[in-house]
């Protein structure tokens, strides 16, 4: 049984890409607590974050690292936070966290989430991917 995230890789529910390749796909979390709110999905169905072989593991570390910085660049974040999921959904995940302000810890905006429209997640997508290519660009 495909699991939600699967359904948004294979563009069975509508998603808000990022970034995408062969291992794994980045979209904006259609409930975020705060804008911004990403999420990094290998495309291999594994349930545990810790049982994905080591090169997913890595290569999904690497496009979240890759990934916050644009975010940084976009929000104009004092950091981008990490949360690695491990029981809504059943597919490992992490879920990135553009933070503006550190005066709010992080645990008092998580289950603060509400839908945000498609018209801002399709605007917050344009605004990242342009700066998330911008920074490949310059790092080539």
């Amino acid at each position: 049984m495909s699991t939600l995230f699967t359904k948004i890789i294979n563009r069975e529910i509508p998603g808000f890409f990022i970034y995408e390749d062969d291992v794994c796909a980045v979209f904006l979390d259609k409930f975020p607590a705060v804008p911004g709110q990403t999420v990094v999905v290998p495309k291999a169905e594994i349930d545990y974050f810790f049982d994905l072989p080591d090169e997913t593991y890595l290569h999904i570390c690497a496009i979240a690292q890759v990934v916050a910085k644009a975010l940084d660049a976009v929000y104009q974040t004092e950091r981008t936070c990490v949360v690695v999921e491990g029981f809504e959904v059943p597919h490992a995940h992490m879920k990135l966290y553009p933070m503006t302000s550190t005066e709010t810890a992080l645990g008092e905006v998580l289950p603060q989430g509400k839908e945000a429209s498609d018209d801002d997640l399709a605007e917050a997508a344009k605004r990242i991917q342009s700066t998330l290519e911008e920074q490949i660009s310059a790092e080539q």
